[in-house]
């Protein structure tokens, strides 16, 4: 996975997904779609602790991964600036229920919770699945994936039944999500490459314009929305991007499934990230209520800080 997110125009989109709620609604995002705080109906699957599986009790949970178009060298998707508009991103297929073999489950990708109820076939000491369900809005896709008793690893593919879509692939790992408001972005960086300017630079004798592109900055490792109250003085001086990462970071700890593009790249770069919602007010503590209604005006009216990469 790049250390940089790169996004382009929607053309040129390969890794390419902020949130709110009533007084804490990002009213420029547009992402957390509850206004009401009530809880969500997603269930939430009564998992063992054991990652390991050894027996059919195991398979239900959060199974969690990256999830992208499968790509050879050569392909234009598998180039960093590509010319396909396809997405990487993370996704949890959470396996609800087991009542025989009946399964009942849904999937969390880009923003979407999909439902899914399904058979489960076991053939020796192997698991396997098969449910129609979307990846994205332009195919309802057909989801196949297996996993054998003693193995952690739960493997697949969706078949988009199209061929102007590629198939995508995934390898799996059963995740226990627990909220823990310490989490920190430690990989990755935010890099908006739609804002740009042109900076006049001295080397040598000769000056020469070096483009430089809007994205966080060093301030942003420096303060956690999630377990302290900021002040005014803390988030005054904030760039854009870091104001927009670190309220987004509260609702990432919670789980939360972005739709926009670039959060949904960054924070599946963290290990500790598992999407489980489309709606998380309900669950957000009273620290982080206060830091976002403090943050958002300031990101509204924040500088872009922005720095040179090569593309």
């Amino acid at each position: 996975m790049k250390l940089f997110i790169r996004i382009g125009c929607v053309a040129a989109l390969l890794y390419l997904q902020s949130c709110g709620g009533s007084a804490i609604k990002n009213k420029a995002d547009q992402d957390q779609t509850s206004s009401t705080g009530s809880k969500s109906k997603i269930p939430v699957p009564a998992a063992t602790d054991n990652l390991v599986i050894n027996n059919q009790n195991d398979l239900i949970g959060y199974w969690v991964g990256e999830f992208g178009p499968e790509v050879t060298p050569g392909d234009s998707t598998s180039d960093d600036m590509g010319n396909g508009d396809d997405t990487f991103n993370k996704i949890n297929i959470s396996i609800d229920s087991i009542n025989s073999s009946k399964v009942k489950g849904h999937t969390v990708i880009a923003g979407k919770v999909r439902f899914f109820n399904c058979n489960m076939v076991k053939a020796g000491s192997k698991y396997q699945f098969m449910f129609k369900g979307g990846a994205d809005e332009k195919a309802d896709g057909v989801y196949k994936f297996s996993i054998a008793e003693g193995d952690s690893l739960l493997k697949g593919n969706w078949d988009p039944g199209s061929d102007k879509i590629p198939s995508h692939s995934y390898s799996l790992t059963k995740k226990l999500f627990r909220y823990n408001p310490n989490w920190k972005i430690d990989a990755g960086q935010y890099v908006d490459w739609n804002k740009y300017k042109a900076i006049k630079v001295k080397e040598g004798d000769e000056d020469y314009n070096q483009t430089r592109f809007a994205t966080t900055s060093e301030d942003l490792a420096k303060l956690n929305p999630s377990t302290d109250i900021l002040t005014k003085e803390q988030v005054a001086n904030l760039k854009k991007a870091d104001l927009l990462v670190l309220r987004n970071s509260i609702f990432a700890r919670h789980g939360y499934t972005f739709k926009k593009p670039l959060l949904s790249l960054l924070f599946s770069q963290q290990a500790w990230y598992v999407p489980i919602s489309n709606d998380v007010t309900a669950e957000l503590t009273d620290t982080e209520k206060k830091n976002i209604a403090l943050m958002m005006p300031f990101e509204k009216n924040a500088q872009e800080y922005y720095n040179a990469y090569g593309r």
